[in-house]
């Protein structure tokens, strides 16, 4: 296929993915709810990121690519299993991110059913349910097919970008609001908390790694120190995906119901 022509394929199948396969969340809990995760899981994430939740008394979700377990990505050091292996005995939780680190959108059904595999025989080895796991799409980069196979794999499955979730949230598509050091989103981190705060919603945000000075997509420690803090101090509560998850369902039938 032409070049031209799959990236049109690609604009139409995400289009359609907007609309398809959703899994609505209602968000009716009495506060806002802010949930801190990291893509790819630089080692300074494990150490930095995991220890500035901790000293708030919370936890995050570190979603794993399987492949890059003791390697580099963009010159940085990657986790090893013993830095997951410590992010779940001192209570965070590890999500899904394909094995090889591969954009889902251009992947045929049957590769991407082989990746998911892959990482999630990966995290069972750590002692992670599947049953349990939540995803991150690499890149952010979903799709229709990619979608409807996540769908039915991941209790949620995460895109990046797209700001903070009010009166609902498609847990097949949800958004994030990216801590890069280099600001890539229309509203800052600390509007869309007073947002969340007011209209009592979910907001997920995604870091990569955590150091000074940090890379294009990482925060520094200081920072993500404050982004914690701020959340706590407007009232919110500070989960990881799964326990947001369970908090939000609680809330989520009707009164009448």
């Amino acid at each position: 296929m032409p070049d031209s022509a799959a990236k049109l394929a690609l604009r139409i199948s995400r289009r359609l993915a907007q609309h398809a396969f959703k899994e609505i969340l209602p968000l009716r809990a009495d506060v806002g709810v802010v949930s801190f995760t990291f893509d790819d899981v630089p080692a300074s994430a494990c150490m930095a990121g995991a220890q500035a939740l901790e000293r708030h008394g919370a936890r995050g979700t570190f979603y794993v690519a399987g492949g890059l377990t003791g390697a580099l990505e963009e010159g940085k050091p990657c986790h090893t299993r013993e830095h997951l292996r410590t992010l779940l005995a001192t209570g965070h939780e590890l999500g899904c991110h394909s094995y090889s680190h591969i954009r889902c959108d251009t992947l045929t059904a049957a590769e991407l059913e082989q990746e998911l595999d892959r990482n999630a025989a990966f995290l069972a080895e750590l002692g992670v349910d599947p049953r349990t796991l939540n995803f991150a799409y690499p890149f952010g980069a979903y799709a229709y097919n990619a979608k409807r196979i996540c769908g039915k794999r991941f209790r949620s499955s995460r895109i990046t970008g797209g700001g903070t979730h009010e009166d609902s949230a498609d847990l097949n598509a949800l958004k994030t609001h990216r801590l890069y050091d280099v600001h890539v989103d229309a509203e800052n981190y600390d509007a869309l908390l007073q947002r969340t705060v007011r209209r009592k919603g979910w907001l997920i945000v995604n870091t990569h790694d955590v150091e000074d000075p940090p890379s294009r997509y990482g925060y520094t420690p200081e920072q993500l120190e404050r982004a914690i803090a701020a959340a706590l101090a407007a009232g919110c509560k500070v989960l990881p995906m799964n326990a947001a998850i369970d908090y939000l369902q609680q809330y989520a039938a009707p009164a009448n119901a």
